[in-house]
């Protein structure tokens, strides 16, 4: 991720020397949408495979030893998942934190050609 000086209200002078007028970070905005869709996702996530995960093995659909081993491996495989993304959560707010709200023109350009 780019680096950035401060600023002040009014005038901003940039890591690069660029002055101007500050606009939106776009990579901020990247940040806080990737933000939105982890926590989205481990909710989905964690709904989808919860019911499978208590209905084989230990449960009434599919019952045995075959199936109790299934249940081991794909409820550790689940509670993996989850704790993945809980760990990326952390990761990319720290990111947001370090990320200034605005940057010149300039910057927020070259910013935006990264998603492109």
């Amino acid at each position: 991720m780019p680096a950035f000086g401060t600023g002040t209200e009014g005038a901003y002078v940039s890591a690069t020397g660029n002055t101007g007028l500050r606009v939106d970070n776009p990579w901020r905005g990247h940040l806080l949408t990737l933000k939105a869709d982890l926590q989205r996702e481990m909710g989905e996530l964690s709904g989808l495979l919860a019911r499978p995960c208590a209905d084989i093995g230990e449960g009434s659909v599919w019952v045995g030893p075959a199936a109790d081993t299934w249940h081991r491996e794909a409820e550790a495989r689940r509670r993996d998942m989850l704790a993945q993304l809980r760990a990326l959560v952390p990761l990319v707010e720290t990111a947001i934190r370090t990320c200034p709200e605005k940057v010149t023109i300039g910057e927020a350009k070259l910013l935006q050609a990264d998603f492109l």
